[in-house]
């Protein structure tokens, strides 16, 4: 008999957009969602700004901000593709579970056929920098299926909701669904039983991936954060790629 897959928690929701503080102010005034600085990478040029959102998950707003650097010939590619496809509108890039410890990533990893890769994170402007810890490492097995890649945060007192802990213009009280455009029974498979039904899914049409986040405040009341998915886009530049 197998053993049964570990629970894991969702860690983040990338959100692509054009400009990271126009869109990072614009969502704060249609959803009183506030955001802080979240660094930005070294290899890949872009930068974010952190949503927290209840059980240490968080919404990363991502922008291009160098258009112009000289990069290795696949990251530039990317580049070009991920300014293409937030040219016009928002779209949802990723969406990411977090391991509770190293032992249940690296269970992922050979679950999926993967590994498990560190490498350098954010920096942040007060110097400090950070290390992602995530598997399965192949963006072809997760985000370009529309499926979750996997965190692992040695540390919890880094992560990005904890370094700068913040209150919402309307309180948010908890997650209350994830839109996703996959087969539940694919995603069933991807995450496990035990976390497929353990997060608030909602299955939707439009194609894989994610399509929208629910949050509830605590008056009672929902947020709504919806905009098409990179994931099919994401699967085209990947055939290319190889």
């Amino acid at each position: 008999m197998e053993a049964p897959v570990p629970v894991y928690d969702l860690d983040h929701v990338t959100l692509g957009v054009r400009h990271l503080y126009e869109s990072a102010e614009r969502l704060r005034r249609e959803t009183g969602l506030r955001s802080h600085e979240g660094g930005w990478l070294q290899v890949m040029p872009t930068a974010h700004r952190i949503i927290p959102l209840p059980g240490d998950a968080f919404i990363n707003v991502e922008s291009v901000i160098d258009h112009y650097a000289e990069l290795p010939p696949g990251v530039g590619a990317f580049r070009t593709w991920f300014e293409q496809t937030t040219r016009q509108a928002d779209h949802w890039m990723t969406w990411n579970l977090r391991a509770r410890s190293h032992a249940d990533l690296e269970d992922v990893a050979r679950r999926l056929g993967g590994e498990v890769v560190t490498a350098q994170g954010a920096r942040h402007p007060d110097g400090s920098s950070s290390t992602t810890v995530m598997a399965p490492g192949d963006a072809g097995k997760t985000w370009a299926r529309g499926l979750p890649n996997w965190y692992h945060h040695e540390d919890m007192s880094g992560h990005p909701v904890r370094r700068t802990p913040m209150t919402h213009e309307r309180p948010l009280a908890a997650l209350a669904w994830l839109e996703i455009g996959n087969d539940p029974a694919e995603v069933e498979e991807h995450v496990g039983r035990e976390t497929f039904d353990a997060l608030p899914l909602r299955f939707v049409p439009g194609g894989p991936g994610l399509h929208g986040v629910g949050l509830r405040t605590e008056d009672g009341e929902e947020i709504a954060v919806r905009a098409a998915s990179g994931a099919a886009g994401l699967a085209e530049f990947a055939a290319r790629a190889r």
